[in-house]
């Protein structure tokens, strides 16, 4: 059997052509080493199957500097992993790993468009399944008044190979949305195109594109290319030959500067594997995020001229083993351009920012760095070329994309199919600037000014609110609860209309027994659940802020706990409640000292159930919000028929002990990490407690 051009130019780019028999052999050992090399399996299973952990709806994120709002919009299933982002106008425009274009307004609005990303699939008699054929990045270069030149780098399948292409368009703003043409252009096809054999090498060919791109002024184009794994496909398939030198002229692993108008493309710089991201910081200066093999991964500052080492030397070893056998020296980068940091173990690193959002400006100059495996983000500050700390910031979800908004919010591309926007929890304006205080410090370009809110309302209870009725906060979460004297007030932004459509609950512990309501004395806590437009509550939503009042009790309140659930109608009309979305706690100071012993200790188990958990989780076998707990201890976790568990709880692979039921309760994120469940508030001794209660149940 003859071989092909692009079988020849792989040798070419190896510099070494393989014997065709040993090719076959080679095919069966390395599928005999998935199933003797459980460790390889492993390494190989983050490219391919790994679940994403999905974060809540909106959530809060806690960094060293900031809390952090994330909100979720939600997209069709993606049929693999890929894809990419980018602004445009006031929105984000989304490319799905298949190509396929959709729009997200400033509310969360998702518009799919009618063009596509050209990447002739309908050239394969059979679906194309490959996980790595995809969209790897788009990028928008404006050419006029909402105007754009539409860049998006994909494989395309040519029936005999896989090439890798970068395809132009143009893009309008009309409007709310957007128009893109379906006139597309090739601007430039990598070589080699990688034969199919090659290109789903371990599920790992298209997975190692590389793909990323920037503007180098507006005629020229950069692009990171990947290695498609054609170098761990020679080693594995050929694992005594001499270790493969890179031709001058091959495209694979190199920045590469595309001239527009002629085509003509050169090579910046080579030796990469698997380059996520690339970014150009406020010096000019480029700097690109690269996957290791398993370990390694890397932050590189980029200079023409410079070979990188891959596939020479890395930080990394051959998944499954200890070493990668072409370097010299294991663990060393002796030789090449160094990285400015590595990640061992490896991340799953994605591409990165930099920081200039008006949301974070402490934050400023500082590269935002994405990833996958961790499902993290980590904030990495420099220090004259060096770095000199890397924060992590777990999001809970792998992460495939990163780009700032215009208005400085954080977008991120999930891999489940869902974007995550990230903007500083929400910060209100005070009359006195505290510097001490995280709800006005260096957030004047971003705070809420409530005394507009209050002084645009129809309702006089709103409007007699004053400074004094929100110097106090007493919970933050996606509401922020401010408590002064008899009234408790929520604020929440941003807030949609539908927000003040849900409904809140209000459990309010009494200091004294007497002070409990008859109906639900027996939970020991007395429950308040309203609408904003029930009689004796006072509501508003003015811009993007909204305010719901209302009186107290008039008893003396040691502990609150408040929520609310979302209100859903189906299309024959029948309304469900869903949630609680958001929950949040307070203890309040003051009681006598007597008073506050009792209710710290919580009395019995049972009541500590009603009063923390009874809301979400019956005793009986019949699911609420939550799981029925009815025989929780000697269960095992995440395995109840009829209850859809997360990915978190069917992972952690025990069955439920008293003593495990204590430490989830104690710290459910702690104990299994990605949990939907938020924490109760209670101390270690309710913990205690509430589980005894739950095993002798």
């Amino acid at each position: 059997m003859s071989r092909s051009g692009n079988e020849k130019k792989l040798e070419k780019t190896m510099g070494w052509a393989p014997n065709r028999s040993v090719l076959a052999l080679a095919a069966v050992l390395i599928a005999a080493a998935l199933v003797l090399n459980p460790g390889w399996a492993q390494g190989a299973r983050d490219w391919a199957v790994g679940a994403a952990i999905t974060p809540s709806e909106s959530s809060l994120v806690a960094t060293h500097l900031y809390e952090i709002q994330v909100d979720v919009v939600e997209l069709e299933a993606f049929p693999n992993r890929g894809g990419a982002i980018e602004p445009l106008g006031d929105g984000l425009l989304v490319a799905t790993p298949r190509g396929r274009l959709a729009l997200i307004g400033p509310a969360g609005q998702v518009e799919y468009l009618p063009q596509r990303v050209p990447m002739n699939e309908s050239a394969s008699e059979k679906p194309i399944l490959w996980t790595g054929f995809r969209v790897a990045d788009i990028l928008l270069h404006e050419v006029g008044p909402d105007e754009f030149k539409l860049y998006a780098s994909h494989h395309y399948y040519t029936s005999d190979c896989v090439e890798f292409r970068v395809s132009s368009t143009s893009a309008h703003i009309e409007g709310a949305g957007a128009r893109v043409s379906p006139a597309w252009k090739t601007e430039f096809v990598a070589d080699p195109c990688i034969e199919a054999d090659v290109f789903n090498f371990a599920h790992r060919g298209g997975i190692q594109a590389g793909g990323r791109m920037l503007m180098d002024g507006p005629g020229h184009l950069l692009l990171v290319t990947g290695d498609q794994a054609v170098y761990e496909w020679y080693q594995e398939a050929y694992p005594l030959a001499p270790r493969p030198e890179v031709e001058a002229d091959s495209h694979l692993g190199s920045l590469l500067r595309i001239d527009l108008a002629s085509g003509e493309v050169d090579v910046v710089a080579r030796g990469f594997r698997n380059p996520q991201g690339l970014v150009r910081d406020g010096a000019g200066n480029i700097w690109q995020t690269e996957h290791g093999p398993e370990g390694g991964d890397e932050l590189n500052l980029l200079r023409p001229g410079m070979d990188y080492g891959w596939p020479h030397v890395t930080h990394g070893t051959q998944y499954g083993s200890k070493v990668w056998p072409y370097n010299e020296a294991q663990g060393r980068h002796d030789g090449y351009e160094k990285p400015v940091y590595a990640w061992i173990p490896a991340i799953g690193i994605s591409n990165l920012v930099v920081s200039d959002s008006v949301h974070f400006p402490l934050w400023q100059g500082d590269f935002l760095v994405a990833s996958m495996i961790s499902r993290t983000l980590y904030r990495v500050r420099m220090n004259e070329g060096h770095v000199m700390f890397v924060e992590p910031m777990e999001i809970g979800a792998r992460i495939r994309d990163i780009t700032q908004m215009p208005d400085g919010r954080i977008a991120l591309l999930a891999d489940s199919a869902k974007v995550l926007f990230l903007q500083r929890a929400p910060l209100y304006c005070q009359s006195d600037n505290d510097v001490e205080s995280i709800y006005s410090y260096d957030g004047e370009a971003v705070c809420i000014d409530l005394a507009e809110t209050v002084a645009a309302a129809d309702s006089p209870a709103i409007r007699a609110l004053g400074d004094d009725h929100f110097e106090n906060l007493t919970v933050r979460s996606l509401f922020n609860l401010y408590v002064h004297e008899d009234r408790i007030t929520y604020v929440k932004s941003p807030c949609l209309e539908s927000d003040l459509e849900n409904r809140f609950f209000l459990h309010l512990t009494p200091v004294e027994d007497g002070d409990l309501d008859e109906g639900s004395a027996h939970l020991g806590f007395n429950v308040l659940d309203f609408n904003a437009d029930d009689e004796g509550i006072a509501a508003t939503r003015h811009g993007d802020v909204c305010l719901v009042t209302r009186a107290l009790p008039g008893y003396v309140i040691y502990h609150l706990y408040t929520g609310q659930v979302i209100r859903e109608e189906g299309e024959d009309g029948e309304v469900t409640w869903r949630g609680p979305v958001w929950e949040g706690s307070h203890t309040f100071k003051g009681a006598s000292a007597e008073a506050a012993s009792d209710a710290e200790t919580g009395g019995t188990g049972a009541d500590l159930f009603g009063a923390r958990c009874g809301s979400c989780h019956n005793l009986a076998a019949e699911h609420n919000i939550g799981p029925h707990l009815e025989g929780i201890v000697g269960r095992q976790a995440g395995e109840i028929a009829g209850f859809e568990f997360t990915d978190a709880l069917t992972g952690l692979e025990i069955v439920w002990t008293q003593e495990s039921l204590e430490a989830y309760i104690t710290d459910p994120a702690a104990f299994a990490a990605g949990t939907t469940m938020a924490g109760v508030g209670v101390s270690a001794e309710e913990a205690q407690l509430i589980a005894a209660y739950l095993a002798s149940r």
